[in-house]
C-alpha cells in the first residue's frame, strides 16, 4: 500500500531569482509595440508539438472529465484551487501585500479546516475571495520584463521571465512536498486535466475565429500577463507617430 507523504524540500530562491533578472534584461515588446518573439520558427514548431499532444491526448481526456458529476469536478477544482492558495499566499508576502495575505491566509486556513482539505469553497460566501498570484506575477509587479516570448514543450506560451518563475512556483506547491514521486506526477496530471478542461470552450472559440491561432494565443498569453501583474488595471500604452507633427 502506498502512503503520501510529505517532505520539506528546501526552494533556491536567490539563486533562480538571480538567473531570472539576468536573463530578462530584455523587453517584452518591440519599439513598435509588438510582442518580442525573436524565435519564432523555433516557438511554433513546439507550438505545434504541443497541439498534437493536446488534441490526440489532453483534449480528450478533458472533454470525457467534464462528463463527471459536476459535483466531483467542482470537489476536483475547489482542491487544488486550495492548494495553489499556498504559492499565492507566498507571494503576498513577496509583493507586500498585507491586506491580501491576511484574506488569502484565512480563505486557505478555512477552505483547509472546514472545507474538507478544500473540496468545499468556505472561503468565498464568507468574503474572502480567490485570488491568483505566481512568482512571475512578483517579478512582473517589481518591474522586470517579460523578455521575449516562447513556448515551453507541453506546458504552452511562456516567457523568459516567466518559464523560471514555474520552477520556484513548482518547489513552494504543497504538489512538491508529497512523497513518493509517482503520486506527485498523478495529482499533477489530474491538476493539469481539469485546468484545461475549463478552457475546452475558449480554444474552440480560438479554433473557430483566429486566422493564426500562434499569434492569438501569444497575444492573449500578453494581455492575460499583464492582467495579472497589474490586478486587473493594466496600464494604457499610447503609441505616437512623431512623423505626423
Amino acid at each position: 500500500m502506498t502512503i503520501l507523504t510529505f517532505k520539506f524540500r528546501p526552494v533556491p530562491y536567490f539563486i533562480l531569482t538571480a538567473l531570472i533578472l539576468l536573463a530578462t534584461g530584455c523587453a517584452s515588446t518591440t519599439p513598435d509595440g509588438e510582442v518580442n518573439d525573436p524565435i519564432e520558427s523555433v516557438n511554433r514548431n513546439i507550438y505545434e508539438f504541443n497541439e498534437g499532444f493536446d488534441r490526440i491526448i489532453l483534449k480528450p481526456v478533458a472533454t470525457g472529465y467534464q462528463k463527471l458529476p459536476t459535483p466531483v469536478q467542482t470537489g476536483t477544482h475547489n482542491f487544488f484551487s486550495n492548494l495553489d492558495d499556498v504559492v499565492v499566499v507566498v507571494n503576498d508576502i513577496l509583493q507586500l501585500k498585507p491586506e491580501q495575505f491576511t484574506s488569502d491566509t484565512l480563505r486557505f486556513s478555512v477552505n483547509t479546516v472546514f472545507g474538507l482539505l478544500g473540496l468545499i469553497d468556505m472561503g468565498t460566501p464568507m468574503g474572502l475571495p480567490k485570488h491568483h498570484e505566481s512568482f512571475a506575477d512578483t517579478l512582473g509587479y517589481w518591474g522586470v520584463a517579460s523578455g521575449p516570448y516562447i513556448v515551453l514543450p507541453i506546458l504552452g506560451p511562456s516567457s523568459v521571465r516567466d518559464a523560471p518563475s514555474l520552477v520556484i512556483d513548482f518547489l513552494v506547491h504543497p504538489l512538491n512536498q508529497v512523497s513518493p514521486a509517482s503520486a506527485t506526477i498523478t495529482l499533477a496530471s489530474v491538476r493539469a486535466v481539469d485546468i484545461r478542461s475549463e478552457l475546452l470552450k475558449t480554444t474552440d472559440i480560438r479554433d473557430e475565429l483566429a486566422l493564426d491561432p500562434y499569434i492569438f494565443t501569444r497575444e492573449s498569453y500578453y494581455q492575460w500577463r499583464q492582467n495579472r501583474v497589474y490586478d486587473g488595471e493594466p496600464p494604457k500604452v499610447i503609441i505616437e507617430d512623431f512623423e505626423d507633427f
